[in-house]
């Protein structure tokens, strides 16, 4: 069986797409997906409070590190998530790629950073329950208000 890559995929690769890759694969059970996050221009290291904020709720990102976004990556992953950076990704495969807009904790208070990381926790546990039920990409990237939380 051919394991799936979900690839999360923002600029500087050491934040918020961390932070799916991590959860995704934390709270992932079914084998035939796997996360992986990169960037189109990598930092070198992980941004420090994410770090901080993930170990707070028993996830590390001990193992994770900055990771260039290649265009193989994107040919070769299932689904393509885009975090705020679709108009800086040189390719996008528009056919399997998503964007979550979602605020950039850089330079903000820790709370700044909890509030993001509760925020993507809910979409990674909604997407891995939609791939679950065997929802198609086409059918979980279509779905405009799937994240209408309140």
């Amino acid at each position: 069986m051919d394991e799936k890559l979900i690839l999360f995929v923002r600029v500087k690769n050491s934040a918020r797409s961390q932070m799916a890759e991590a959860f995704f694969n934390h709270f992932n059970d079914d084998p035939r997906f796997k996360a992986l996050s990169a960037g189109t221009e990598p930092a070198k290291e992980i941004d420090p409070l994410a770090r901080k904020v993930m170990e707070e709720i028993g996830i590390s990102l001990e193992d994770q590190y900055p990771k260039l976004y290649t265009e193989e990556m994107a040919d070769n992953a299932y689904m393509v998530i885009t975090i705020g950076c679709l108009d800086k990704c040189p390719y996008a495969p528009p056919e399997k790629t998503w964007d979550w807009g979602l605020d950039n904790p850089y330079g903000q208070l820790i709370e700044k950073y909890r509030e993001v990381r509760d925020e993507i926790r809910g979409r990674v546990l909604k997407l891995i329950e939609n791939l679950k039920v065997g929802k198609s990409r086409e059918e979980i990237i279509g779905v405009k208000d799937m994240f209408a939380f309140g």
